[in-house]
């Protein structure tokens, strides 16, 4: 599963006013590639698209400016299938159970937990 919390745009400690995309303490396109699913040469498009410069020595793209980086990051998640995709939704222990016991009894149709839990998870899961 690839969220797009686990992108982020990080300043370079070799360029001064440069920045990088890093994805769950990756960086290289190679790498990245690997575990988002998008081949090689797409990725560098994506990069170079929004201005990235690509530093051979160090396998990197960097960006003059921050907003470029997020730009790619934004568009890297377009790129990742919608089944490979996913999100981190926080829910209370009360939800937590009320998801539960729906699983138990899936097609009983008897949880008897608050309309209002219920309907907390489902405004966190459409938001």
């Amino acid at each position: 599963m690839i969220s797009g919390e686990s992108f982020l745009v990080r300043a370079s400690s070799l360029h001064q006013n440069k920045y990088y995309v890093d994805y769950v303490g990756l960086y290289k396109l190679n790498d990245i590639s690997i575990r988002t699913g998008i081949n090689t040469p797409d990725l560098a498009a994506i990069y170079k698209k929004n201005n990235g410069i690509y530093d051979e020595q160090h396998e990197v793209y960097f960006f003059d400016d921050m907003e470029c980086a997020k730009k790619t990051i934004t568009e890297i998640m377009i790129h990742i299938k919608s089944d490979n995709r996913g999100r981190s939704i926080l829910l209370t222990e009360a939800e937590i159970e009320y998801i539960r016991q729906a699983l138990i009894n899936e097609g009983v149709n008897s949880i008897h937990l608050r309309n209002k839990i219920k309907d907390n998870i489902f405004k966190k899961l459409n938001s």
